[in-house]
């Protein structure tokens, strides 16, 4: 596709390698099939690419310290304590969030720009319905998946949660606000802000600059989240679950977008916890 008005195709090499294309107006936006919405986070991945002075290794350091902490509280904290329990598996995330957007502030442009946050309440609610949709999506899909897996596997001793069930109702509230908001903000800044952006960042003439490539890092990052949960009985549904929310990051280029559907995601684990 060539540039209107100009009569020749023109690729500058400092852009992300998936934005071949230049900005583009209303009127072709409308002849896409993409959102003006889309359009707006691919100029503003562009935008962000000078300011940002971090990249692979800040995320690997960021995910390294959510997964340091979890593998050294989880030698001193069990689910036999309840309060324990929720301690341990919030501190964690909380941690590597904070760093993320340590780093962001230190090294890049900020967490509104580096991670797309809105300026506007118009930018808001439209980064909220994107999230909504895609979490609708992974929700669907996710059920669907799971029935399957319910009927192939044996469950009984897999649920990673299943020794909170006689805790105090209080310490369920608390579980149950953390799995459906607290750790949807933390993994997205660790996720679909920093790994995101890091891959997003590779662009040409950079090494391994397919790894910008847009599709290659939706798959990258829900292959990571996946893998990151560490509960292969449900790979295949963490798997789903983090595509549908990395589209939702993709389309409007804030993890605002992302979070919100990771929210949806969890809501039905966030009841169970509650009526368990």
């Amino acid at each position: 596709m060539s540039e209107p008005d100009s009569g020749a195709r023109h690729v500058d090499p400092n852009l992300p390698s998936w934005a071949a294309l230049p900005p583009m107006n209303h009127i072709q936006q409308q002849g896409s099939g993409l959102s003006e919405t889309y359009w707006r986070a691919e100029r503003a991945a562009v935008q962000r690419r000078p300011g940002q002075r971090w990249g692979l290794p800040a995320a690997a350091l960021v995910l390294g310290l959510n997964l340091a902490g979890f593998l050294l509280l989880g030698l001193v904290v069990t689910s036999e304590t309840t309060a324990l329990f929720v301690v341990g598996i919030t501190i964690p995330s909380l941690l590597a969030a904070g760093l993320a957007v340590a780093i962001s502030m230190s090294r890049g442009n900020g967490p509104v720009v580096d991670f797309g946050l809105p300026r506007s309440t118009p930018d808001f609610l439209g980064q909220v319905r994107s999230g909504l949709a895609w979490g609708g999506v992974a929700v669907v899909g996710g059920v669907l998946l799971a029935l399957v897996l319910l009927s192939r596997i044996d469950f009984d001793d897999q649920a990673p949660l299943g020794n909170v069930t006689d805790a105090a109702m209080g310490w369920k509230i608390v579980l149950a606000v953390w799995i459906w908001i607290g750790a949807p903000i933390c993994e997205e800044t660790m996720f679909r802000g920093m790994l995101w952006g890091a891959l997003e960042k590779r662009t040409r003439p950079m090494p391994m600059a397919w790894l910008g490539n847009r599709w290659v890092v939706l798959v990258i990052t829900a292959v990571v989240f996946a893998i990151w949960h560490r509960e292969w009985w449900r790979f295949v549904v963490l798997l789903w679950g983090g595509l549908a929310i990395g589209i939702a990051r993709m389309r409007s280029g804030s993890i605002v977008a992302s979070t919100t559907a990771h929210s949806m995601n969890n809501t039905l684990p966030a009841l169970v916890i509650l009526l368990a």
